[in-house]
């Protein structure tokens, strides 16, 4: 990141020495913003029945946090964004509880040396066709999650297509519910995401590769569709599905990992149901391609649905009424442990989520999570969070 970090503050201040040279300062910069938020969050977990570990246990803590971000744009299609944010312990169940990143309830999720964070530093481009950012800052896509440091690069240059290319060497967390320190991903040698995406009408199709030197490469793909919206008898109705497989040649474990996943789902009145199905490989689950995080697990704990062989079934529901977002998983994984024996288990989840806007910019949110069924390294646990978020 000190390389990064160096780049793109001597990059923005070559910008601003020509910006300065060429013309006055006001008329080249065509915006600036500052944002942010200060909230707090607790989080209450207990394990309801088998072994108790470091992770899976009783705790609870309540924490503040406040974020502050600022973004300039400059030269039409240039920005530059920088932004960090603190969290500090008020109350811990057990103050002296020993994590595997602190001491204090509080250090399983908002690492006691990870308190304050730097969660964005980057450069940009962005002329509406095509995109560069170069930094740190928050990337998504199917095999990437949460604050990365890297490079991404996209372009819709051609009518109905998406190209996409990524690279990211760090991975972290600076959010309001956790705040973990940046590790190397490949031990500093990074992962590379490419991907194209053809759009037709609903028509998606999508081809990607990943590829980790010395770890492992992936190639996937990704066909869904969407109906335009017909009316029902209860009103304006879409239909829509969703099929995606990846497999990948692993270099270092016994195997190779996959992924198989199928969604179906119906909108009514912006209300949503989905049923889904993922699959992972028999032998290492889904290998590495999850090395930079995933959009596939999507209940508050989830953890079975990462071992191998494992089989997935859900339902989600989401709709909104008024100012109330309301969202429900329930679902079911059949599973084999890694590096254990052939055994099969099986373990239920059920996660329930809402959100409400009190007032402008003032929103409070809860998350009731339970897990049924007991089993080796996991046992059934209840977790109950909620927070207060005042974003400007």
């Amino acid at each position: 990141m000190k390389k990064i970090a160096k780049f793109v503050a001597f990059a923005a201040l070559n910008f601003t020495a020509l910006n300065l040279h060429a013309s006055p300062l006001e008329t080249l910069l065509q915006g600036s913003k500052f944002s942010g938020e200060i909230g707090a969050y607790s989080e209450t977990r207990r394990v309801i029945s088998g072994t108790k570990t470091t992770y899976f246990n009783d705790t609870s803590w309540l924490v503040g946090s406040a974020a502050l971000n600022y973004e300039l744009s400059f030269l039409d299609a240039l920005k530059f964004g920088i932004g960090g944010r603190g969290s500090v312990p008020i109350y811990e169940g057990d103050r002296n509880y020993r994590t595997l990143h602190g001491k204090g309830d509080s250090t399983e999720r908002i690492y006691e040396g990870d308190r304050a964070l730097l969660s964005q530093l980057f450069l940009g481009y962005d002329d509406g066709v095509n995109t560069l950012k170069i930094g740190r800052f928050e990337m998504i896509n199917d095999w990437s999650s949460k604050i990365q440091d890297g490079v991404r690069v996209t372009s819709e240059a051609a009518p109905n297509l998406l190209l996409d290319a990524s690279y990211s060497k760090r991975r972290g967390r600076a959010y309001l519910k956790e705040m973990w320190g940046f590790t190397k991903l490949n031990e500093g040698r990074g992962i590379f995401n490419a991907g194209a995406t053809y759009k037709q009408g609903g028509a998606s199709v999508k081809i990607y590769a990943l590829y980790a030197s010395e770890l492992f490469s992936a190639l996937g793909g990704k066909i869904s569709y969407e109906s335009g919206g017909f009316q029902s008898g209860a009103g304006e109705m879409k239909l829509g599905w969703m099929l995606h497989y990846a497999r990948s040649d692993e270099r270092k474990q016994s195997g190779d990992g996959s992924l198989a996943e199928a969604k179906i789902y119906g909108v009514l009145e912006g209300a949503k149901l989905t049923l889904a199905y993922v699959k992972s490989g028999k032998s290492v689950g889904w290998g590495s391609m999850n090395l930079a995080g995933d959009q596939i697990v999507f209940f508050e704990e989830g953890d079975v649905i990462y071992e191998r062989d494992a089989r997935t079934y859900y339902a989600a529901f989401d709709t909104k009424i008024k100012k109330l977002n309301l969202g429900m998983l329930l679902g079911t994984t059949k599973y084999r442990l890694k590096r254990a024996d052939d055994k099969t288990y099986r373990q239920n989840e059920l996660t329930a989520r809402l959100g409400y806007e009190i007032a402008k910019n003032l929103r409070a949110f809860a998350t009731f999570d339970r897990t049924f069924k007991a089993q080796p390294r996991y046992p059934a646990m209840m977790q109950i969070s909620a927070g207060l978020v005042y974003s400007f």
